[in-house]
């Protein structure tokens, strides 16, 4: 018997071992995703031409399931292969895009003005990874605000700009400074009011920064090192991986960022991204027995409604070259629950990591995907549950060790 076209795995998918689950990867799809050990060996019974039917009998020969269960548990393994374009019929994945901001929909208005010509009060260059950024200010209140966000970033190099950007300011009577935003030339954001200005430039910067860099995998997470090597902290918004992220470097780790860890390479090495901590408002008593200044520096709105405050790593905490990951901890913080590290299987750290990845850079290739693998099995996993921050730092510093 023949398999359903419904059920028609695409015939470059590949299987790659990772411990006792796999890594399913097609080049002409572009999808990439870990299977465990059930649906695996659905996609292998549909590959070696198996009906559903006689899938459902390979599982419960194997003892993965009852048979009157086994029907059920086809339909889900396959309802996770097409969702993530494993069959014939399933959708593509897109391999690349632009990693935007998770923290900044602020647009420019429909009539925002052409720049015009201006004369600006100042002008300063910033450095994030190979982007040089010049920003002429038109108003001495912009600076203020602005560099509460990025003023660590300032570099004194006499360098030729990659990017400019003009912040053109107005006050049309309602007692705020608006501010136009224009990259070389551009409009491309408008600020209404100051408490604004500072995410949204730097959301531009980082932009800027990330898209002119060579990257593999743009993954949301903390991260931190130990010199040569780095532990990850992949997370959605609420986690606890800023706060985790800030109390390690306040132990001594060395600082590459507290929300983008840009892999570079199949061998997951990671270069330093060392944005300002931001903190919510909700995290800033948590903060601040490690960083005081958490309690003094000016209060922000982002884009997306939230009360932050930015503040520098500090000096000489910035990691200053790349360094291959050799831990991946997926934290999350529970008020009520007690502070644990666990091991995770490496097949669902992999599933995990793949849910904060926001972008590729390229197409991945067989090559690739093949390193990846190899690598991840190198590497350490866990999760961490906490409701006492000191406690995360102990269970965290245990396990990829102290700095």
């Amino acid at each position: 018997m023949k398999p359903e076209p419904n059920h028609t795995v695409r015939p470059d998918v590949v299987l790659f071992p990772l411990d006792d689950e796999v890594v399913a990867f097609s080049e002409r799809a572009q999808c990439l995703v870990s299977l465990n050990a059930s649906a695996a060996l659905v996609v292998r019974g549909l590959q070696n031409g198996l009906s559903t039917a006689e899938v459902e009998q390979s599982l419960v020969a194997e003892g993965m399931t009852l048979p009157e269960e086994a029907g059920a548990w086809v339909a889900a393994a396959l309802e996770v292969a097409g969702s993530h374009g494993l069959l014939a019929n399933g959708a593509s994945v897109a391999a690349a895009g632009t990693p935007l901001s998770d923290n900044d929909d602020s647009t420019g208005p429909p009539d925002m003005p052409d720049l015009a010509p201006y004369r600006p009060r100042l002008e300063k260059r910033y450095r994030l990874l190979g982007t040089c950024a010049l920003i002429r200010f038109s108003a001495q209140s912009q600076v203020r605000l602005v560099d509460a966000v990025i003023g660590h970033l300032v570099t004194e190099e006499d360098a030729t700009p990659t990017v400019v950007f003009d912040l053109v300011a107005t006050q049309p009577g309602d007692d705020h400074l608006h501010t136009y935003i224009y990259r070389d030339g551009q409009p491309i954001k408008y600020a209404p009011r100051l408490s604004l200005l500072g995410p949204i430039v730097k959301a531009c910067l980082w932009q800027c920064a990330v898209n002119a860099h060579n990257f593999l995998f743009y993954i949301h997470a903390g991260v931190v090192g130990t010199g040569k090597a780095c532990a990850l902290f992949p997370a959605a918004a609420g986690s606890g991986k800023s706060s985790l992220t800030a109390a390690l470097v306040h132990k001594g780790f060395r600082y590459f960022s507290d929300e983008v860890a840009l892999i570079e390479s199949s061998s997951f090495d990671v270069c330093p991204m060392p944005l300002a901590f931001c903190v919510k408002s909700t995290g800033w008593e948590v903060i601040a027995p490690y960083f005081p200044q958490v309690l003094t520096v000016p209060t922000h709105q982002r884009g997306d409604g939230k009360i932050v405050r930015y503040f520098p790593p500090p000096p000489g905490a910035v990691q200053q070259r790349t360094a291959q990951v050799t831990h991946i901890i997926f934290p999350r913080y529970d008020a009520k629950a007690a502070s644990e590290l666990k091991p995770l299987p490496r097949a669902e750290a992999f599933r995990r990591l793949m849910d904060e990845c926001l972008a590729l850079r390229t197409r991945l290739n067989l090559d690739q995907v093949r390193s990846v693998v190899e690598t991840l099995s190198q590497i350490d996993c866990f999760t961490l549950t906490f409701s006492s921050l000191d406690k995360a730092v102990e269970l965290t510093s245990g396990a990829v060790g102290n700095p």
